[in-house]
């Protein structure tokens, strides 16, 4: 039987739930995707006319987009995986809209194409820790590095072209990664990045079982963890880049 995953924000007034299919060869939906919807759920307005979900999983995100945008609107994603890219598909069907749903590496699909709103979901977490999560099982790429910022860098890089004049990003940074070469990077290529949502987590048991491991990567600034109360904890920010007009 087919596994699920149930999306519902009550922060956002949701009374109804969006329900997708998931698998084990497709990266999960997690809190950090739900965290990433809430800001970009947030930012359809005025409505954008095109989004696209890059690094897309499962297609939650394109999913929830599209039901919460007006008929007519262009809704795209892509991921790297042709297997996320199938499922996405499947689940666009299943929940009644129409999504151009396709494989290839970041923004290869779209060669030629704008949008309104592009959001970024692709790996961005210290790989070693990525591995040692569950988040990313062996079936599921990664690659991110031992830093985690391999492919968001490579998104802001290459985002501006790909936006429309006054687009915007939406985009997640975890501190599992070197966060403040992200917003350093983000700075410069667009014309504002505005943080929008922020989320502490504990580390859980599996991260506290490579605490050496966890260790290293503090010490060569890989990635950022902080001390509230008696636990370790580790953080997802979310942030809105604007492209010049």
């Amino acid at each position: 039987m087919p596994q699920e995953f149930v999306y519902r924000d009550k922060k956002l007034g949701d009374t109804e739930a969006i329900t997708v299919e998931t698998a084990p060869d497709v990266f999960q939906p997690t809190s950090t995707t739900v965290l990433l919807l809430r800001a970009a759920r947030r930012a359809l307005t005025p409505p954008p006319r095109s989004v696209l979900d890059v690094g897309c999983g499962s297609g939650v995100v394109a999913v929830v987009l599209a039901r919460n945008l007006p008929a007519g609107t262009t809704v795209c994603a892509s991921d790297l995986s042709e297997a996320a890219a199938r499922l996405a598909g499947r689940n666009a069907a299943r929940n009644g809209v129409t999504i151009d749903c396709r494989s290839g590496s970041l923004f290869a699909p779209w060669a030629g194409r704008q949008f309104d709103l592009i959001v970024d979901d692709v790996a961005g977490v210290s790989e070693p820790l990525a591995r040692a999560s569950g988040w990313y099982p062996s079936q599921v790429p990664s690659e991110a590095g031992r830093d985690g910022t391999r492919w968001i860098l490579n998104v802001i890089d290459q985002a501006p072209d790909y936006l429309a004049p006054g687009g915007r990003l939406c985009f997640p940074v975890l501190t599992l990664s070197r966060e403040n070469l992200v917003i350093e990077r983000a700075r410069a290529r667009f014309a504002t990045v505005t943080q929008v949502e922020e989320q502490w987590y504990p580390l859980g048991e599996d991260l506290l079982a490579q605490w050496t491991l966890v260790e290293e990567l503090v010490a060569d600034g890989s990635i950022t963890i902080e001390k509230h109360g008696s636990r370790w904890c580790w953080a997802t920010r979310v942030f809105l880049a604007e492209r010049a007009s």
